[in-house]
């Protein structure tokens, strides 16, 4: 009769651990990753040399719309990164949304964000937030691998 006998229990306690602390390691990752594209957004996007008007669309009575003043730099202060909440599993999946104010906001905003990105019939598209992300993906998909990798391998 022959008898083998294998001990595993080296290997689990090494494996013991590890979904806490990947779960721990993943939002902050994700951050930095999406902070990565934020920045290379804000970057890229067009700044006049001077500030300008706006002016919003007639209403449907026929009466003028609003006219606006925008600083220079403004769609680049209408940047934004924020936590997704609604699109995140604490642990499993974090989202991050980068994108442009469309309201009045102390921070900074510019309704004409999308005009800028996607163009108009009058103007041609001067895309920043896409070419951002294709720009920094790679980059941004690494350091996410790398700080999950130092969690898994990360010795309690």
């Amino acid at each position: 009769m022959i008898s083998i006998d294998c001990d595993l229990s080296a290997a689990f306690s090494q494996l013991d651990g590890i979904q806490e602390r990947v779960s721990e390691a993943l939002r902050p990752a994700v951050y930095r990753a999406a902070r990565m594209v934020y920045l290379e957004a804000q970057n890229r996007a067009p700044v006049s040399e001077q500030g300008h008007w706006f002016y919003s669309r007639r209403k449907k009575d026929g009466t003028a719309g609003k006219k606006y003043w925008f600083a220079s730099g403004s769609l680049k202060k209408s940047i934004y990164i924020k936590h997704a909440d609604d699109k995140s599993v604490q642990g499993l999946r974090e989202t991050y949304v980068i994108a442009w104010r469309k309201n009045s906001s102390a921070l900074g905003y510019v309704p004409y964000a999308h005009m800028v990105e996607y163009g108009t019939a009058r103007t041609a598209p001067a895309p920043f937030v896409r070419p951002a992300y294709d720009a920094k993906k790679k980059q941004a998909e690494q350091l996410i691998i790398d700080v999950i990798q130092r969690a898994v391998a990360q010795n309690d």
